[in-house]
């Protein structure tokens, strides 16, 4: 999912590449409409007709190249189009204006530059063939540059001026689209460092799985074999305070089964829609059943408690959280719901321990390193992957007074809503 987002994100910026491309041609325009102005009011004596008509084709090209693109043309397509249309258009107005010694001959580097960042490879090649040979041919074929008056000083103060002008422009251009270029790349770069480490990240829960799955066709003989020495020495000791261990061994060797079975089956089955917080107080009470040990304090809100179809691969993740908060905490924790809008909120506290800086940086990324005796540091990071795969988030932090306060937010689905 991670890298068909990234390839998406990378058609779409190719797509708002083109668009500012676009926009730029638009401003170009504007400025050229600008200086064609500026040069009537100087009483400098052009082909006007000429070069409004040259003016009006790229716009026209600029108009049908844009529609293209919302058409779903292919972005590279339309960018290669417009800069061949960029550089015929700016050949032409040289042409008509004093040719190579013209100042905004420069521009051709614009979109040269533009096909080399964007294009690259033999387009860019042949728009950087194509702009030489146009700059050449301007030397031979153009238009001479009318003088004001015969007035050569004046002419040659005017080319600077001109010079001056196109250097900025172009500088500007170059400055603003190659930063503009950087950021994407930059934003590029951080999401392909994402998508590696969420591939790595379903690599090791798919190592995981394989090895779960052996282990459940390792465990399912010791455990038929424990579960019939527990009812024989339930019929030989029916009665006084072992028998009472004895059935808590039965249950807990009963909840292994089950989830051994689920684990067979891939997952439990779908229980259909049910009212969330008297979902989650009864599979709190029997995950209290099989931990005596622990003392759970479970706030639910007041009011209505709507109708939900969970997935059933939330509740693994959610009993991870609860096991390790258990655990961590010294057999004491504190589970409590609310819901905002459509999204389950849950905070699971445990009042010891804390994790460090790394533990809290590499949360859900990779298993970490566990404090708990047969700890092997996998819930997080499978409580995590599930949480994501269900468009849900999980956030660790240490409390100020000690212990760790882990959040789950989860969007639902109310039925009725």
């Amino acid at each position: 999912m991670k890298w068909n987002a990234f390839r998406s994100d990378l058609a779409t910026d190719a797509g708002e590449a083109v668009r500012l491309v676009g926009r730029l041609r638009w401003l170009m325009l504007a400025l050229a409409a600008g200086l064609i102005l500026a040069c009537r009011a100087l009483d400098i004596a052009l082909p006007w007709l000429l070069v409004g008509q040259s003016l009006a084709i790229l716009a026209l090209a600029n108009l049908a190249l844009a529609a293209r693109l919302r058409r779903g043309a292919a972005p590279l397509v339309v960018l290669r189009w417009g800069l061949l249309a960029d550089v015929a258009a700016l050949t032409e107005l040289l042409a008509f204006s004093g040719g190579a010694a013209n100042p905004l001959a420069s521009l051709y580097l614009p979109p040269v530059l533009f096909a080399a960042l964007l294009s690259p490879g033999r387009f860019a090649w042949l728009l950087a063939g194509l702009s030489i040979a146009a700059y050449g041919a301007l030397f031979q074929w153009h238009l001479d540059w009318p003088l004001h008056g015969g007035d050569a000083a004046y002419a040659f103060n005017l080319h600077l001026a001109g010079m001056w002008g196109s250097f900025a422009l172009s500088a500007l251009l170059i400055a603003g689209f190659v930063s503009w270029m950087a950021g994407q790349l930059r934003r590029q770069g951080e999401a392909l460092a994402a998508a590696r480490e969420t591939q790595l990240r379903d690599e090791q829960l798919l190592a995981v799985g394989m090895q779960a799955a052996g282990a459940a066709h390792a465990l399912s003989t010791p455990l038929n074999t424990l579960t019939l020495l527990v009812d024989e020495l339930l019929e030989d000791h029916g009665d006084g305070a072992l028998a009472q261990d004895l059935r808590l061994m039965q249950a807990q060797l009963q909840s292994c089964r089950q989830t051994l079975a689920r684990l067979k089956h891939g997952s439990e089955p779908d229980p259909g829609c049910a009212p969330l917080f008297a979902t989650l107080a009864e599979r709190l009470e029997g995950w209290r059943s099989l931990r005596p040990d622990v003392r759970l304090a479970w706030q639910a809100p007041e009011g209505r408690d709507p109708l939900v179809r969970l997935d059933p691969a939330f509740w693994p993740a959610f009993f991870n959280l609860i096991n390790n908060a258990a655990e961590a905490g010294g057999g004491e924790l504190a589970v409590s719901a609310s819901l905002s809008g459509s999204d389950l909120r849950l905070d699971i506290v445990n009042r010891q321990g804390c994790l460090s800086p790394a533990q809290l940086a590499r949360a859900g990324l990779a298993p970490l390193e566990s404090a708990k005796p047969a700890g092997m540091g996998l819930g997080v990071m499978l409580s995590h992957a599930t949480l994501a795969r269900l468009g849900g988030t999980l956030s660790l932090d240490n409390r100020a007074q000690g212990g760790v306060h882990a959040r789950v937010c989860l969007p639902l689905k109310l039925e009725g809503a």
